[in-house]
């Protein structure tokens, strides 16, 4: 009757752990028994059509899905897979949509086997040892604190038994969790990502309907540029002055001093990258459009009847160079004063602009 209780309690410690000794199923968290752990993150546009590609290629590979679950903005799946599939697999992915992150750890399981080995051997020494030591121990105190090491050396070897069978089963067998983002529901980022990039365009807008006392054909100037966040906004302030130079004879010319000589102008605008060319990850020819808004203070050669108008531009464009450090880029724009003389001052205008990390 004394050895009662050692007898049930290692009972339940063996019925407790066989729950876990399938050794033909590795469970999906236990990743360290895998020859490689892959993590991929996908934005798409068509989140069911995404769906629908993976659960496909994961039916025509046989891969065996360890853990799912879905929402109507995630689908985020676990499963295994042969290593020899892993560039069938990014193939497959990259059609889904735009892969934001992509990380694969590998795992030296071949050297984790033998340290493993070495230390059940050696546990399994230590075990004969204590059992040989209890059975001739007559100490009740004794018997007992060797009875608990006992118990928790054949725990020790139940796991590593356990995980050597799983890391040998899988010595080819990557772990693999896909997480498919719909893009229309969650933004690519879904945190504002500030940047510090001053700098400077140069602009040359080109009046669509000049009109004489009015305005000349072409204006010319710079701005200060200062981008705040990696989307990218950005503030400029900076000033487009007539590129036509007047004579004084000209300037007392009481129609030629009414032209407007130059614009003030303070704004603020967002570029957006397109989903399909890269979306802003390429160090070269980045795709992009957007539209600013702002005002202009209006002067006029003589000086008087200086005016303020709120304007708009959109704009397409593309980043010729794109660095952690610098970023240059040319666009065109629509330049629209919303005023009553927007007809003699609206244009096209062609701006190239460099910034840096500040």
């Amino acid at each position: 009757m004394k050895n009662k209780p050692f007898t049930l309690k290692t009972f339940l410690i063996i019925s407790i752990s066989t729950l876990f000794l399938n050794p033909v199923k590795a469970q999906y968290y236990e990743q360290d028994v895998y020859s490689a752990t892959k993590y991929v993150t996908i934005y798409t546009s068509d989140f069911i059509v995404g769906k629908k590609i993976l659960n496909n290629y994961l039916s025509n590979k046989k891969c065996e899905v360890l853990n799912q679950e879905i929402n109507t903005r995630t689908f985020e799946v676990s499963f295994q897979l042969n290593e020899n599939l892993v560039g069938s697999l990014d193939s497959t992915l990259g059609l889904i949509g735009y892969i934001t992150s992509s990380t694969q750890n590998n795992n030296n399981n071949k050297l984790k086997v033998k340290k493993l080995e070495a230390e059940l051997e050696d546990n399994t020494f230590k075990l004969e040892k204590m059992r040989n030591k209890f059975k001739l121990d007559s100490n009740a105190n004794s018997k007992k604190n060797l009875e608990y090491a006992i118990e928790n050396l054949e725990e020790n070897n139940r796991r590593i038994s356990r995980n050597l069978t799983q890391m040998k089963e899988n010595y080819q067998t990557v772990f693999v969790k896909v997480t498919i983002n719909d893009e229309l529901s969650t933004p690519t980022n879904s945190k504002i990502s500030f940047a510090k990039m001053p700098g400077v365009s140069y602009n040359r807008l080109f009046i669509e309907n000049p009109k004489n006392g009015v305005t000349e054909n072409l204006y010319t100037g710079y701005n200060m540029k200062y981008i705040f966040t990696k989307g990218k906004s950005y503030f400029q302030i900076g000033v487009l002055k007539n590129a036509n130079e007047m004579s004084k004879l000209q300037i007392y010319d009481s129609l030629k001093a009414n032209t407007i000589n130059e614009f003030f102008t303070f704004e603020f605008g967002q570029d957006f990258y397109t989903r399909y060319f890269g979306r802003g990850n390429r160090k070269f020819f980045n795709l992009y459009s957007g539209y600013s808004i702002g005002g202009a203070i209006i002067n006029r050669w003589n000086d008087q009847n200086a005016r303020f108008a709120a304007f708009t531009n959109l704009s397409m464009g593309v980043e010729l160079l794109k660095t952690k450090h610098i970023l240059l880029d040319v666009k065109g724009s629509y330049f629209l004063p919303l005023a009553d003389i927007n007809r003699n001052t609206r244009g096209i205008m062609v701006s190239g602009s460099f910034n840096f990390v500040f």
